[in-house]
């Protein structure tokens, strides 16, 4: 059974917000575990992502997301927690502790640092409510001429200030627009550092090195003084190849070439004739998929479909044969991009399509 947000869970949620104290020094130097040493009962989100995203400049665009799991009469005591969350102007959950962890890591650097572009807002369905902060945090990355290197902005004069994440949350990583990972401590998925369950970073590991701007390869290239710029030649030769062939055809029907072509009826016993086609496969055969040639993300989503739309993680990694660690990634990957919905069930991830009703799954 998913843990659901009760009516005096919500409002839990309410005083943390509007009442939570300063934090403790100890506590600000890792803002995962902050909240849980303040003294406020903290909200229990169903999942919580720390998704960071650099800029070209070095600046960080962090955004922080707290999502409930909501019965249906909830809905509305969530949309006014959510109001009351995007009124705060500086006690927002998680702000207290990433200005806290700023200061520590300016000192550290030697950097000026600030956090700016502070934005609260909520999101609710019949099924979900999300609590979203986001915040630009200046000076982040250090630019070292084609290069930008993530690292130093997490250390604190005891360490780092990063340094655990729980069960239910993940840390991902954004490389800059146009930029390739040069370096990075872990596997990197489509450009992107995953971390993702109860895990703690030692000081220095969270380090990253992008390298030089990209060139952009969508844009094609007029050749002057051709009629044709910008048009691929290799589907130029398959139009003008489709043109001969047509031409080839007609000219046989018009000079009674193909009368004299082996028939493809049968004969006028009813038997079929040596020149009869041999017989199409069913559509069955026809239909079949050969899953070697999806990507990892379409044979989830085949999976899915096979399966009425929602299936527990650890299934996912029995059906594939693949690590937990590579379904992990790939699960969060494809959630970020809508194409998932990966919600927390006690001690196991339920994977489903995005607005599959869920209420009743008992696997």
């Amino acid at each position: 059974m998913t843990p659901r947000v009760s009516g005096a869970l919500l409002l839990l949620v309410l005083v943390a917000l509007v009442a939570t104290p300063p934090l403790a020094t100890a506590a600000a130097t890792d803002p995962v575990v902050a909240q849980q040493t303040t003294g406020t009962p903290a909200p229990v989100a169903e999942n919580t992502t720390f998704a960071l995203a650099i800029q070209s400049n070095g600046d960080a665009r962090w955004t922080i997301t707290d999502t409930y799991a909501l019965e249906e009469n909830e809905t509305e005591a969530f949309r006014d927690t959510g109001e009351q969350f995007a009124a705060e102007d500086d006690q927002a959950v998680w702000l207290p502790a990433f200005r806290e962890a700023r200061a520590e890591a300016s000192t550290v650097t030697g950097r000026e640092m600030s956090i700016t572009g502070v934005d609260r807002r909520y999101e609710v369905s019949d099924r979900k409510g999300q609590l979203i902060l986001e915040f630009t945090w200046t000076n982040f990355a250090t630019v070292d001429g084609e290069n930008i290197v993530v690292g130093d902005a997490f250390n604190a004069t005891d360490g780092t200030w990063f340094g655990t994440l729980t069960a239910d949350q993940r840390l991902v990583i954004s490389p800059p627009p146009g930029y390739g990972v040069e370096s990075a401590p872990s596997a990197v998925t489509d450009g992107k550092l995953v971390f993702e369950g109860q895990r703690t970073f030692e000081p220095g590991y969270l380090s990253v090195v992008y390298t030089g701007e990209q060139p952009n390869t969508q844009t094609p290239t007029d050749t002057p003084g051709s009629a044709f710029g910008g048009v691929d030649s290799v589907w130029l030769g398959g139009v003008v190849l489709l043109v001969l062939l047509v031409g080839a055809v007609g000219y046989m029907f018009r000079t009674g070439y193909a009368d004299g072509l082996p028939s493809a009826t049968a004969d006028d016993d009813g038997g079929d004739s040596a020149g009869t086609a041999a017989p199409t496969s069913d559509t069955t055969d026809s239909e079949e998929v050969d899953v070697e040639l999806l990507s990892d993300e379409e044979r989830v989503e085949r999976l899915l479909e096979e399966n009425g739309g929602r299936m527990k993680q650890a299934r996912i990694v029995s059906e594939t044969g693949w690590s937990n660690a590579k379904v992990s990634q790939l699960l969060s990957s494809m959630d970020e991009e809508g194409r998932i919905d990966k919600l927390r069930i006690g001690r196991e991830n339920l994977i489903s399509f995005p607005d599959e009703d869920i209420t009743d799954f008992d696997e």
